[in-house]
């Protein structure tokens, strides 16, 4: 019986992969941090993390046990040159003899997993988890200082989908409004000391980019 029953699954999820749509995609856009917990980090400063360019690809699958499936992965990084100057002085005098600057970057590798519900022909919307990695980056000579972390969330999106035939294999073009919240649950934290440290992380994105359904 339990033979039957495997059989009968791999048959079905078999008819289900044969028969089933495919959609890939390149994509781009700009996004802005609603929240951004590293903004409190008084090494930030004025120069916080708000706007952001990113790009990605994404892979659906239509009707996979009955839903339409979306993995899509996008990055992001923003770099504050000089988010902290410091002032070089020698050692009979306070006046300065020269400054130098210290960079922070956030690097962002988003990874969504969505159940997509169609509204009509053309327009969708989608939901579910959000994994990320984060590296943050402090360089200032000769200290190169990298924190890795690991966050989870959940995101949601309004999407626009135009092809640009009607044939069975087609091109289209594609825009997304996406809302992603996450929370990091792991520091690579080495030796220091991160009782009181977490990261947050709330955006606004849109994007746009062009795929193919096969």
């Amino acid at each position: 019986m339990k033979t039957i029953i495997l059989l009968l699954s791999f048959i079905f999820m078999s008819i289900t992969f044969i028969y089933s749509q495919n959609k890939i995609g390149l994509n781009g856009g700009t996004g802005y941090y609603l929240l951004n917990s590293e903004n409190s980090n008084s090494i930030v400063g004025s120069k916080q993390f708000k706007w952001f360019f990113h790009f990605g690809f994404s892979y659906q699958r239509e009707n996979l046990l009955g839903y339409n499936i979306l993995f899509e992965y996008s990055f992001q990084q923003i770099t504050k040159n000089d988010a902290l100057i410091f002032v070089r002085t020698n050692e009979i005098s306070p006046d300065p003899i020269g400054y130098f600057g210290m960079d922070l970057t956030l690097i962002n590798h988003n990874f969504d997993f969505d159940v997509i519900e169609n509204i009509d022909q053309y327009f969708n919307y989608g939901f579910g988890p959000s994994f990320v990695i984060t590296n943050r980056i402090v360089d200032v000579a000769p200290l190169y200082d990298k924190l890795a972390s690991s966050g989870i969330g959940v995101n949601g999106f309004l999407e626009v989908t135009l092809p640009f035939d009607e044939s069975e294999n087609y091109f289209f073009f594609n825009s997304r409004i996406k809302l992603r919240y996450t929370h990091s649950i792991w520091f690579d934290k080495g030796l220091r000391k991160l009782d009181d440290y977490s990261q947050d992380f709330f955006t606004s994105e849109i994007e746009a980019g062009i795929g193919y359904a096969f």
